[in-house]
Order: C-alpha cells, then structure tokens, then sequence
C-alpha cells in the first residue's frame, strides 16, 4: 500500500471524504503544523541540491558549464 499526503483547504474536506469513500479507500485526517526551516536546514537542502545535480551531470540529464566560462560571464 502507498500513501500520499495532500494539503487541501479546510471547506474542501467533505468533498474529498466523500469522493475518497466512493473509491473505497481509506483516509486519515491529520492537522499539519509547520514551522519555518532552521538555518542547518537551509544548508543541508542547499547541498543536497549540488549533489543531486551532481547526480544528474553524472547520469547525462544536466549539461555542466566549464570554469572558464563562468568567469568570463563575471
């Protein structure tokens, strides 16, 4: 089984129970709180960016750009 989470707008949910009950799938509601990412965070998500565009140079989805050229651009 997979599940997915979706945020929806409050006046909405009666709406997605129904249409989710019809389905015949099964739901839970949760309250979602969120805070704002801390300054680590911030980093981490950054660098795991560069490597996951690393990754992607490496695999050849993502052309890089030389040194050189990016100095020039300067």
């Amino acid at each position: 089984m997979t599940a997915i989470t979706i945020n929806i707008p409050t006046h909405e949910v009666n709406f997605f129970k129904k249409m989710i009950s019809k389905m015949g799938w099964v739901y839970e509601i949760t309250d979602v709180v969120t805070r704002p990412a801390t300054a680590k965070e911030k980093r981490l998500d950054k660098i795991d960016h560069a490597f996951g565009q690393l990754r992607q140079m490496k695999d050849g989805k993502l052309q890089g750009v030389a040194a050189e050229d990016l100095l020039n651009e300067l």
